[in-house]
């Protein structure tokens, strides 16, 4: 439905069974998607909700504040707001026209949520805040910004974070190599205490949660078990929960 050049992407808007999807140059990834009945698709935007509760006896009144490093059209903007209310969301965007598109196909109008357009680490080591959640989705092979795998930049991001705040980066991979993932993980775990890991099921997307304190899995099955009792938690955020805690693979925890 619509297409054009900026100056960093090839953008494409296309529409599938009342679902706008947002590709990007050679158009492998849906990098944002927009439906007007539903938030709940199965892939990555939802899960950047769910780092927080990792940690014990946590609720979503306890999200104060998050940071979105890669945008793009707002998916997971929009998702959060529907679980945590109104917070205050920086979203960090080094394409302006992805935003422009955002704003007009995708639902990007959200009073809640403050854009700044360029780069995201430059902008997030500007922040005057600390957040709750910090979402980092902008690892796609084969354009992986190679500044933000640095342990400068989880330093950066680490000191943005409060006492009780979560790192959660989308890594896309290729069938049976897991370098990347593991790479990145590893790096992570230079600033952070724990780690933890899901693959989306049916997707080459995997979600790595850090956590500023130790954490377990332990902790979110039993938040999840209180949110799922409590009637005032949004249904997506205990689908994405539910999804997570399926998918936690062995070997990444510290």
């Amino acid at each position: 439905v619509y297409e054009t050049e900026s100056a960093y992407n090839y953008i494409q808007v296309q529409q599938q069974s009342g679902y706008t999807l947002l590709r990007l140059n050679d158009g492998q990834g849906v990098h944002s998607i927009y439906h007007p009945d539903t938030l709940n698709y199965g892939g990555p935007w939802e899960q950047f909700s769910v780092g927080p509760f990792f940690y014990a006896d946590r609720k979503t009144d306890d999200i104060k504040r998050m940071a979105i490093v890669g945008l793009a059209a707002g998916t997971a903007a929009r998702q959060a707001t529907a679980i945590f209310g109104d917070i205050p969301i920086d979203g960090f965007e080094l394409d302006g026209q992805i935003v422009e598109v955002g704003k007009k196909y995708f639902g990007l109008n959200l009073p809640n949520l403050n854009v700044f357009i360029g780069d995201g680490r430059l902008n997030l080591e500007r922040s005057e805040y600390k957040y709750d959640i910090i979402a980092v989705d902008a690892y796609r092979p084969p354009y992986i910004p190679p500044h933000m795998t640095t342990e400068e930049f989880f330093t950066i991001i680490a000191s943005h974070l409060t006492d009780e705040g979560v790192l959660t980066i989308n890594v896309g991979s290729v069938p049976g190599d897991r370098r990347l993932v593991d790479g990145l993980a590893t790096t992570m775990a230079t600033q952070f205490p724990s780690i933890h890991v899901m693959d989306i099921p049916g997707t080459l997307n995997t979600m790595i949660f850090a956590t500023k304190q130790p954490t377990t899995r332990e902790n979110f099955s039993a938040n999840l078990v209180a949110l799922a009792a409590d009637p005032n938690t949004d249904p997506l955020l205990i689908a994405a929960m539910s999804s997570t805690y399926a998918n936690l693979k062995d070997g990444y925890a510290t």
